[in-house]
Parts: structure tokens; C-alpha cells; sequence
């Protein structure tokens, strides 16, 4: 107790500064208007080095050896398709699941239903399974 006695006045100029600085007024934030033209003039990504630098991380060239198809020889059958081949492919990347299948997401939902359905029988709330005993888990009945 002597030890927060001892640092009290110490700790409350701290607080009281953090509190001050927590109060500054922020810089308000700008945000311009774009024209169309500077956006047009500026260079944009075209979709083979998009497909390129798709093909360049790290994720997908160990996907593609374990595969059985090098680095290289992907690249250059990249640079062997024709343009609309190429908006093909990159479209499809565009429509790609990020993480998993869509698989795994009715699995992982249908897992989620069954657990609530579970613990809501075995509350005695419902009686959907038969192999539960009802209202186990509530103490109460």
C-alpha cells in the first residue's frame, strides 16, 4: 500500500497528461475530387502482368510445383495466350473464393446449425434429436 502512497502524485500528472493529449484536436482530413482524365492518364495495371504477378507469389508457384508444373513453364504459357485468353483467365481470379471452397463454408455452416440445434435440445428448449436427454444441461427441471 506504501508503494502506491508513495507514487500517487506521479501517476496522476501521467493520467493527466494522457488525458490532455487524448483530447488534442485531430487534423481534419481532405479529400479531393478526381478527374476522370487524371484517372485515365494514369498507367494502369494490364491484365498479363496482373495473371504475371498473380503467378509470381510465393502461395501460388509452391501450388503449381506441387502440381507438377514449374515457375517458368507457367510463365511462359502465360506469355503464349492470346489477349482475350488472358481476360478469361483474370477474370475467373476476380471470382475466386479468397480463403476456402464453397465446400467448406456449407460444411462449416451446416457443422454450426447441428452444434445449436444440439445444445438448445439438451437445454430442453427443442426436441429435434432423439438421443439427447432432454433438459440435461438445465439444472433447473
Amino acid at each position: 500500500m506504501r508503494f502506491l502512497h508513495n507514487r500517487r502524485k506521479p501517476l496522476a500528472v501521467m493520467a493527466a497528461c494522457a488525458l490532455f493529449a487524448a483530447t488534442l484536436p485531430a487534423p481534419a482530413a481532405r479529400a479531393d475530387l478526381v478527374s476522370t482524365e487524371r484517372m485515365l492518364s494514369q498507367p494502369s495495371e494490364t491484365p498479363r502482368e496482373r495473371l504475371r504477378a498473380f503467378l509470381a507469389r510465393e502461395d501460388v508457384r509452391s501450388q503449381l510445383r506441387s502440381l507438377g508444373v514449374s515457375p517458368r513453364e507457367a510463365n511462359d504459357r502465360v506469355a503464349s495466350l492470346s489477349d482475350e485468353e488472358v481476360e478469361r483467365v483474370t477474370g475467373h481470379l476476380d471470382s475466386l473464393p479468397a480463403g476456402q471452397g464453397a465446400f467448406g463454408a456449407i460444411v462449416g455452416a451446416a457443422v454450426l446449425v447441428f452444434l445449436v440445434l444440439l445444445i438448445t435440445d439438451l437445454l430442453g428448449l427443442t426436441h429435434v434429436f432423439g438421443f439427447t436427454k432432454k433438459g440435461s444441461l438445465n439444472p433447473e427441471k
